[in-house]
């Protein structure tokens, strides 16, 4: 009975801390992959340009990233998509003539939702980890690792259209087990990050919160930001 509760308290023990080390990781490669390729640097751009076969993907994630999802969208503010109609047609006008990937953004609303090679950016760099969590911790602490690791792409694809929309509006519209996360705590602390983001875009890059913390690179609202919003609807609580 003993060395069952002892095999029990194990694998819990293991299972947690799998989980822990889980969340760690995911959220600094998140912080990471998000800062160093989706929202690159220019230079770091014009120098995977030079190298176009090697760096098609990352070159791709930053295009439909930066480029359509920041400078191309939500210039108005950060709950209205487009400005008007002739803005949204010009866009799609650019997306025709690249093609596949073009259609991929497309189908994505305008890099909203996670899409295509996208996934790849969230998801491998976390593989490597895997073995080495297995190796620390064992099968329940690898168990326990991978849902965590699972939320970067998780959340890209289903929380963060709702992070551009008006709280009332995106509980109200999100299914079910979204609209519990976003009256969250956290929820709500995530789509003020999010806001922060797009307002400077050099720092905030997490949907998962905590890498941006320990990587130093987490900006706090000025009351300017807290005023801007308060105007567009997000809950500052």
């Amino acid at each position: 009975m003993n060395g069952m509760l002892d095999t029990t308290g194990g694998a819990i023990a293991a299972t947690l801390l799998g989980a822990a080390m889980g969340y760690v990781t995911a959220t600094l490669v998140e912080s990471f992959a998000h800062h160093h390729v989706s929202d690159a640097r220019p230079r770091r751009v014009r120098w995977w340009t030079q190298h176009p076969r090697l760096f098609k993907y990352l070159i791709r994630t930053h295009y439909s990233h930066h480029s359509v999802h920041h400078l191309r969208t939500f210039r108005k503010d950060h709950v209205t998509q487009f400005r008007n109609d002739d803005e949204r047609r010009a866009l799609d006008a650019e997306l025709a003539e690249r093609g596949a990937h073009g259609q991929i953004v497309l189908r994505s609303n305008y890099a909203v939702k996670l899409h295509g090679t996208g996934a790849l950016v969230f998801v491998s760099p976390l593989i490597p980890f895997l073995p080495v969590v297995y190796l620390l911790l064992g099968p329940w602490g690898l168990v326990g690792s991978v849902l965590p690791m699972l939320c970067p792409p998780l959340f890209s694809n289903y929380l963060h259209p709702y992070l551009h929309m008006p709280h009332e509006v995106a509980v109200t519209k999100a299914p079910p087990l979204i609209s519990w996360l976003l009256r969250t705590r956290y929820g709500r602390a995530v789509a003020r990050n999010h806001f922060m983001h797009h307002r400077y875009m050099n720092c905030n890059f997490n949907l998962m919160l905590g890498g941006d913390i320990l990587r130093g690179v987490s900006r706090r609202p000025s009351h300017k930001d807290i005023a801007e919003m308060q105007r567009i609807g997000l809950r500052l609580d």
